[in-house]
C-alpha cells in the first residue's frame, strides 16, 4: 500500500514565529509581485518614509469615550455636595469622592490625550543610499500626563527578511508584514517587528513588500501609492 505525500511550506528563519504564514522573497532578489503602497509620507532619492497608522485604535470612539468618566467625575461631587453639603464634613465620603474623582479625571485625560496628543502613525523609513532601516516606535506610559516615549531602531537592510503573520488576536486580528532582522549572513532570527498591517488583505502585504525591496534596490519605476 502506498501513501500520497504531501509537501507544506516550512519556514525559512528560525526560530520560527507561531503565527507564521508566508516567507518573502529575499530583499535583494527580484520581486516577481507588482509593486504598490498604500500609503506613503515621503519619497526621494535618499529615503522612503512610509507611516504605520494603529489600527487598533478607534480615535473617534476614544474621545467619546473619554466623556463618560468626566460626566461620572462631574456626578459624584454633585453627589457629595447635596449629602453632605458645603458645610458638613465626612472624611470618610471625601476620601472615598476624592479618589473616584482622580480615577475618573485621569481616564478622561487619558481619552483627550490619545485623541489629540499621542501619534498615530509609528512610521518607517528607508535610507537607500546608507542602506538603513529606521523603525520609528512610541511607548506610551501609564501616567496620562506624561509624553509618549520615542525610540528609533535602526538596522541594516541587508540583514531584515521579510514574512507574513496571521494574528488573532482580538482588536490587532488580520495579516501582518513583519520585518526579520537576522544574524549576517544567517536566517537566525534576532527580533522581528511590524512593517504593515491589512485585515483581511494579505496580497497587498506582498505589494508593500515589493516595493520596499524595489525602492532598495534603486528602482525609479514605481507606481505612486
Amino acid at each position: 500500500m502506498s501513501f500520497m505525500q504531501f509537501d507544506y511550506p516550512t519556514p525559512r528563519l528560525h526560530p520560527k514565529h507561531n503565527n507564521w504564514c508566508e516567507d518573502l522573497p529575499e530583499n535583494h532578489e527580484p520581486q516577481l509581485v507588482p509593486p504598490q503602497l498604500r500609503w506613503l509620507t515621503e519619497r526621494n532619492d535618499i529615503y522612503l518614509e512610509v507611516p504605520r497608522y494603529r489600527i487598533e485604535v478607534m480615535w473617534g470612539g476614544m474621545l467619546c469615550a473619554a466623556l463618560f468618566p468626566l460626566s461620572g467625575a462631574l456626578l459624584m461631587i454633585i453627589i457629595l455636595i447635596i449629602q453632605y453639603g458645603w458645610g458638613s464634613y465626612d472624611y470618610v465620603a471625601m476620601l472615598l469622592g476624592s479618589c473616584g474623582t482622580t480615577v475618573l479625571l485621569s481616564l478622561f485625560l487619558h481619552g483627550l490625550k490619545t485623541t489629540f496628543i499621542e501619534p498615530r502613525s509609528q512610521p518607517i523609513r528607508l535610507n537607500r543610499k546608507r542602506q538603513k532601516l529606521y523603525v520609528y516606535n512610541y511607548k506610551q506610559p501609564w501616567q496620562p500626563w506624561r509624553k509618549a516615549i520615542t525610540r528609533i531602531s535602526v538596522y541594516n537592510w541587508a540583514d531584515i527578511h521579510g514574512e507574513v503573520h496571521f494574528e488573532s488576536t482580538p482588536g490587532i486580528r488580520g495579516y501582518h508584514l513583519y520585518g526579520a532582522l537576522c544574524e549576517p549572513g544567517t536566517h537566525q532570527v534576532v527580533e522581528r517587528f511590524v512593517l504593515a498591517k491589512e485585515w483581511g488583505e494579505r496580497e497587498q502585504l506582498n505589494q508593500i513588500w515589493s516595493y520596499l525591496c524595489m525602492y532598495m534596490q534603486h528602482d525609479d519605476e514605481l507606481p505612486p501609492p
